[in-house]
Formats: C-alpha cells, sequence, structure tokens
C-alpha cells in the first residue's frame, strides 16, 4: 500500500510525522513524503526541515494521501501542480 504524504513550504511537522508514525506500521505500507521536488522541505516554524524522498510526479496513483496543515497550506491551496496531483491521486485513492 502507498501512503503519500505531500510536503510544502510551512507545513506543520507533528501534522505530517503523527500520521507517519501511525500509518507506517500498517503491514504492508510504505509511506513517502513527496514535495514539488525532492529534498528538505521547511516547517511552519522554520526550525526544522523534513526531507522529501520524491517529486509529486514520482508517485501518481497512491492508494493514501495525507495532506498536512500549517500555515503554509494557505498559499498551497493556489499551487496548480499540487492540486491537479491530489485531482489525479483521488481517482486511486482509498
Amino acid at each position: 500500500m502507498d501512503i503519500a504524504i505531500p510536503l510544502f513550504d510551512r507545513f506543520t511537522a507533528l501534522d505530517a510525522i503523527g500520521p507517519y508514525e501511525t500509518l507506517s506500521r500498517l503491514p504492508g505500507a510504505r509511506v513517502t513524503f513527496l514535495a514539488a521536488e525532492p529534498g528538505p522541505v521547511a516547517t511552519d516554524n522554520r526550525m526544522l526541515k523534513i526531507v522529501a524522498e520524491g517529486a509529486l510526479s514520482d508517485m501518481p496513483a497512491p492508494d493514501i494521501v495525507v495532506v498536512p496543515g500549517g500555515i503554509g497550506s494557505r498559499a498551497m491551496m493556489n499551487d496548480a501542480e499540487l492540486i491537479a496531483w491530489v485531482r489525479a491521486a483521488h481517482r486511486t485513492t482509498e
């Protein structure tokens, strides 16, 4: 089971790490942090960065998508790439 957690600038760490910790323990689950581009992504307080292992395009058909919240989510509501990815991924999610 592929689980995607898309990260974006100024996401709330707990909103990504909490679900990661829970979902990663499901038998057969593979949880992957994604972003527009692979690499470190800063949390809302700018004191922590989480590494996105791949680009959104690397996982076009996840089984589950968990989008964290945070102050940066306001800007992401207008991010055409993320919105298009979520819409496309929705076709395959549970």
